[in-house]
């Protein structure tokens, strides 16, 4: 449109749109901070994401919200900073808020499954391969959705378990406990390939 009239209109309405749309923008933005967190993810800004996961879960009431935006947090915490302790007490926290959900539990067997070679010596990485498949099977009860995955990984696992000659050197037979050494710290049931 050449109409000067009319193209001072369309200026003017181009600005107003554009300052309404902002705004609109940055409403949504701040009554939904787990897009924001998944933005930041997005970004390779992973501590920013981890902040607005904060926010996320303070400002949500549902308990299953809350318990996804943990989950997500948790996920972050281990797979991209390599904070694990922390990782699975976010993950724990996640599991609570929503009963029989056994994703975290099985993102802590991936955890345990992943660190078992930084564990120590050979047995104690075996142990913690146990823990690992310890968290895979009770995802696996408490959740049937789970089931198929968690399954597998333990088949994948199950070669990785103690040789019965480890047990034997340090007096151990199956299903006495041991300590897994490292960050991991749980106590499990010796059992052997």
């Amino acid at each position: 449109p050449s109409d000067p009239l009319l193209m001072e209109y369309e200026k003017k309405w181009k600005s107003y749109a554009s300052t309404v749309n902002a705004a609109r923008q940055a409403e949504f933005e701040a009554n939904n901070p787990g897009m924001l967190a998944k933005k930041a993810y997005d970004a390779g800004d992973f501590e920013g994401a981890i902040r607005k996961y904060d926010e996320a879960i303070a400002g949500e009431s549902d308990p299953a919200k809350k318990a996804s935006y943990m989950f997500s947090k948790a996920s972050i915490q281990f797979r991209k900073l390599n904070k694990y302790s922390v990782a699975r007490t976010t993950a724990r926290e996640a599991a609570k808020l929503k009963p029989n959900w056994g994703r975290p539990f099985m993102l802590i067997g991936d955890m345990y499954g992943s660190t078992a070679r930084n564990c120590g010596d050979d047995w104690n990485s075996r142990l913690a391969i146990i823990a690992a498949i310890d968290k895979y099977n009770y995802a696996k009860s408490i959740d049937p959705g789970v089931a198929e995955e968690a399954g597998k990984r333990v088949s994948k696992y199950r070669s990785s378990l103690p040789e019965q000659s480890e047990g034997f050197m340090r007096s151990k037979k199956a299903g006495d406990s041991a300590k897994v050494g490292c960050w991991i710290g749980e106590t499990v049931k010796v059992r052997f390939k």
